[in-house]
């Protein structure tokens, strides 16, 4: 493949992902708890260099670029905004390290989303029907026949027994894998917050951390990017057809 080719061919690629990434976010701004994600790219050296035959900075013909390479999805974590709700089991963490806990399977799987409910069997619930546990790891149930009372700090009363919200605080924010919408799985052991310092508010979630016209704007400038690329890839495919076609007629 001619140089120009695949240099707009990875391009493309590259803007082609962004696009991807970007499309995901904008899907999931009524999301409670979600987290946005960015495409992240990486320049490459030209092929001489990277296979150590030209040394970089030369600044000659063999030093003009090599394209861009796609890495791994970066996940922003800030604090989106709190809303109030006025529903006492929806919950919110006045932080942005800290985590609910909820039980998908046999996996315990890591959320900002807070929106949660009690099922008919007095079972506390996220939006996606997964168990919510509390600090010892097991589910909350409650009553549904008796009253109870929602305390702040993630305390849940009733008859004179306290359920508490696991909260979790993974060690490294980065290493936590994406699960799509607003999961997340820790690969590794994760903290508890304890005692006093859980920042826990009822009545409020947290709302999507996508801020719709900052990504449909980065959306735009990405999808005249990659029409860009495009556009070059035809030209030289143009320029090489025109090429072939001299030499085949001299």
């Amino acid at each position: 493949m001619p140089y120009g080719l695949y240099v707009s061919a990875a391009g493309a690629n590259a803007q082609n992902h962004r696009l991807q990434v970007l499309s995901n976010n904008l899907a999931n701004v009524q999301t409670a708890g979600y987290k946005p994600q960015q495409a992240i790219m990486q320049a490459r050296f030209a092929e001489l260099i990277e296979r150590g035959e030209v040394p970089p900075g030369t600044g000659g013909i063999d030093d003009v670029g090599g394209g861009v390479t796609v890495q791994p999805v970066a996940t922003q974590f800030g604090e989106g905004l709190l809303r109030s709700t006025g529903n006492e089991t929806d919950f919110a963490i006045n932080d942005s390290e800290s985590f609910f806990v909820v039980q998908r399977g046999d996996k315990s799987l890591l959320t900002r989303a807070g929106d949660f409910l009690f099922d008919s069997a007095g079972r506390l619930i996220n939006q996606a029907g997964d168990p919510v546990l509390d600090t010892g790891g097991r589910p909350i149930a409650i009553d549904p026949t008796l009253p109870h009372s929602v305390l702040d700090g993630g305390r849940i009363q009733q008859a004179g027994e306290t359920f508490q919200l696991m909260l979790a605080r993974p060690q490294e924010l980065g290493e936590l894998k994406h699960l799509g919408g607003n999961l997340f799985e820790a690969p590794a052991e994760f903290d508890l917050v304890r005692g006093n310092a859980r920042p826990v508010v009822s009545g409020f979630i947290e709302q999507s951390g996508v801020k719709p016209t900052a990504a449909m704007m980065e959306l735009i400038e990405a999808s005249r990017a990659y029409e860009a690329n495009v556009r070059m890839i035809q030209n030289q495919d143009h320029v090489i057809g025109s090429l072939i076609s001299r030499v085949l007629q001299a």
